[in-house]
């Protein structure tokens, strides 16, 4: 009777082993994960710390910031600041100057990356090589050295002191056609083929195929783009100089005081709004980011 009843409890908590296990395993795979995941969490937050200090910088007294170590949180939460950058220059019109630039710089380079893109990966005609290897090396050369030659043509365009001359030099990127014909050199032979069998051109390839298919690596160069020329500040310091054509970056000049005393909350205040465009343009598209350049990366030049 012992025995027939110690057999039945060794039946009855049998199956409970491999529950333990299972557990025991699914622990095992959580600690590992948390150890990965441990110097990327760190490094997330060495990298966001600067922006969480410049939004809480932009909401507090500026003398509370200049003490050592600064406060991360302010005493008190105040708007004053805000109202400090629209009081003191035109934010709306830096703004939408901002916004012409930017759009028109991101349109210009999706459609031009795109068909160049195209040109040199699917497209046979002679010298395509040493021409890709010649367009390539140009991004060799550094901005500044192009700066004189560029700004005679632009002057010469009449486009001094006006936005076109912050959209024409960045309307195509190198960077970018290279991207995009990384990405068409993926796609199979097979669905052009279908196409010309079907009567289709190249501009119809292009159009109805190729760039239907380029969703990621498109996305992945509108964030690049978008980012690039918000943020840029020596171009428009160039060629514009009125205030009326000026950009964000370069119009948050005129929040220095006329005395060279600055308000370095307002001055705060007036780049955490720079930044809630890129973050929010960022953050639609963040997905399609690693897409993009997972996916163009597959196959060497």
């Amino acid at each position: 009777m012992i025995s027939a009843a110690s057999t039945s409890q060794s039946h009855l908590f049998q199956p409970l082993d491999p529950f333990r296990d299972k557990l025991r395993h699914q622990w095992r795979a959580w600690l590992a994960n948390a150890v990965l995941a441990l110097p990327l969490i760190l490094g997330s937050l060495l990298m966001f710390a600067p922006l969480i200090w410049a939004v809480s910088f932009s909401f507090g007294q500026p003398h509370e910031f200049f003490k050592l170590p600064p406060p991360v949180i302010p005493s008190s939460f105040r708007l004053d600041n805000y109202h400090g950058v629209f009081e003191r220059v035109d934010f709306l019109r830096f703004f939408l100057n901002s916004v012409v630039v930017t759009g028109c710089v991101t349109a210009a380079q999706l459609i031009t990356c795109s068909m160049g893109g195209y040109a040199f990966a699917r497209l046979r005609f002679p010298g395509r090589r040493i021409i890709f290897i010649l367009f390539l090396a140009s991004m060799m050369v550094p901005q500044h050295v192009t700066l004189i030659p560029v700004f005679i043509i632009i002057r010469g365009l009449g486009l001094y002191n006006n936005l076109g001359a912050l959209i024409v030099p960045y309307a195509t990127s190198v960077f970018g056609t290279f991207l995009l014909k990384q990405f068409f050199e993926t796609i199979p032979d097979e669905l052009e083929d279908a196409a010309k069998i079907d009567g289709a051109g190249f501009l119809q390839i292009y159009w109805r195929v190729m760039l239907p298919l380029a969703g990621p690596p498109l996305a992945t160069l509108a964030i690049l783009t978008f980012n690039s020329s918000w943020n840029n500040f020596f171009w428009p310091l160039i060629f514009i100089n009125s205030a009326e054509k000026m950009t964000l970056p370069l119009g948050m000049i005129y929040l220095r005081g006329q005395d060279g005393v600055t308000n370095s909350g307002v001055l705060m205040a007036a780049i955490v709004l720079n930044l809630v465009p890129v973050l929010i343009f960022f953050m639609i598209f963040q997905r399609r980011l690693v897409e993009g350049v997972t996916l163009s990366g597959l196959k060497g030049a």
